[in-house]
């Protein structure tokens, strides 16, 4: 029975229903629960006097008040733009600190009411009130890594997972800033990332050079807020090396590679190229010497403090298998921490450098650093296409 029939049939009944008797009452009672399937005690208070059946088209729903309006989402889209545009999932949990930070610094002004909203606010609705904002990008990445032949023998394939109660053993990859062909000599961002923390650190040098490669590894190295003891890259030329090998067995440090054609097994360096080269420089090519060291000054200053000290990482703790048939992959996450809350976690690491690294981030104004970090980006795009169109109207 549709609804207008059930409502129509109704109408017709309470009027019977209201001027028989008990016994005829729950008589019609019976026949109706039959003819339309409702709750009995639910008849009972739908054709008592007090109910009126009356269809009223213009009844309109009392609006609900809306807790985080207009006002509270250009607050929001504001931190979360300094932020680096993260999820909701890895944003609410800095996002007091964050806000705590931006109030002091004074590049946020908000009220108590708002500030409880912003404490308050669940990452599901962070996610449905910043929805409209998002803007997806998908690029393809050219890559020009190739099979190294050196040392094969010598260098061990990781079968396992890093030892990761400990922080110093990191994945490391080149990036290539060639545009959209490989020919010549380009610039290539050697990255290097901690397994354990996170922590991740960036250097730039023209072609692939062993021994450009080996400096760029060594600066990196001085970076670290802790001691570099092993490394994992691919099997490309510019880590397969004798300089590469020599160099890792002077500075004690372990040396292992993935297995060829596997991407999955240097996973966390895969997802750093992207959110930390891709992301921020883009896919122009760079072949000027000029370039390198504009892009190595924001690598080794202001983009490695805003990423370190103010971009929330998740960690996978465990996946299993569920449904009926154990087709999906249920996988479970930690709270997300910056690589320097989870340097701050870790035993091994002494607490004077912990106490440095408190005593440089209380210093971090993130707003002043995403302000910085455009602004140099803006100049190395700038001055890479001049050099670009110069050297085309040269050729």
């Amino acid at each position: 029975m549709s609804l207008p029939s059930r409502r129509e049939y109704l109408k017709r009944l309470k009027p019977r229903y209201l001027k028989a008797s008990i016994e005829k009452k729950t008589m019609l009672l019976d026949e109706c629960c039959k003819m339309t399937g409702l709750n009995r005690k639910y008849l009972i208070v739908v054709l008592s006097a007090a109910t009126d059946l009356e269809y009223k088209s213009t009844r309109q729903r009392k609006a609900r008040k809306e807790i985080y309006d207009k006002r509270f989402v250009v607050v929001l889209k504001k931190i979360w733009e300094i932020m680096d545009y993260p999820c909701g999932a890895r944003l609410k949990p800095v996002l007091s600190e964050m806000v705590e930070k931006l109030v002091a610094f004074k590049e946020l002004t908000v009220s108590q009411e708002m500030e409880k909203k912003l404490i308050d606010v669940s990452r599901s609705t962070i996610d449905a009130k910043l929805k409209r904002s998002r803007v997806e990008i998908r690029r393809r990445i050219q890559g020009t890594t190739k099979p190294g032949s050196l040392l094969k023998h010598q260098i061990p394939i990781r079968t396992s997972s890093w030892e990761e109660s400990r922080p110093g053993f990191c994945e490391l990859d080149t990036v290539a800033h060639c545009g959209d062909s490989a020919a010549g000599e380009f610039a290539n961002t050697l990255d290097v990332t901690d397994i354990l923390t996170g922590w991740t650190e960036q250097e730039v040098f023209l072609g692939k050079a062993q021994k450009r490669v080996i400096a760029g590894l060594s600066s990196i190295k001085e970076r670290l807020p802790f001691p570099l003891l092993g490394i994992d890259p691919d099997n490309g030329s510019e880590f397969i090396n004798w300089q590469m090998y020599r160099f890792c067995t002077d500075a004690h440090v372990e040396f292992t590679r993935g297995r060829p054609y596997k991407k999955n097994d240097n996973a966390h360096i895969e997802q750093k190229n992207w959110t930390h080269v891709r992301q921020v420089y883009g896919y122009e090519r760079i072949e000027e010497q000029e370039i390198v060291d504009l892009m190595n000054d924001l690598n080794r200053n202001e983009l490695r403090l805003y990423k370190n000290f103010f971009q929330p990482t998740m960690k996978l703790i465990d996946k299993k298998r569920v449904g009926l048939h154990k087709e999906k992959i249920k996988r479970i996450y930690d709270v997300p921490k910056t690589p320097y809350q989870r340097v701050l976690l870790c035993d091994v690491i002494s607490p004077e450098t912990k106490q440095a690294l408190t005593t440089l981030y209380v210093t971090l104004n993130p707003a002043y650093l995403k302000r910085t970090i455009l602004k140099k980006l803006a100049v190395i795009k700038k001055r890479n296409t001049i050099l670009r169109k110069t050297s085309k109207h040269q050729g």
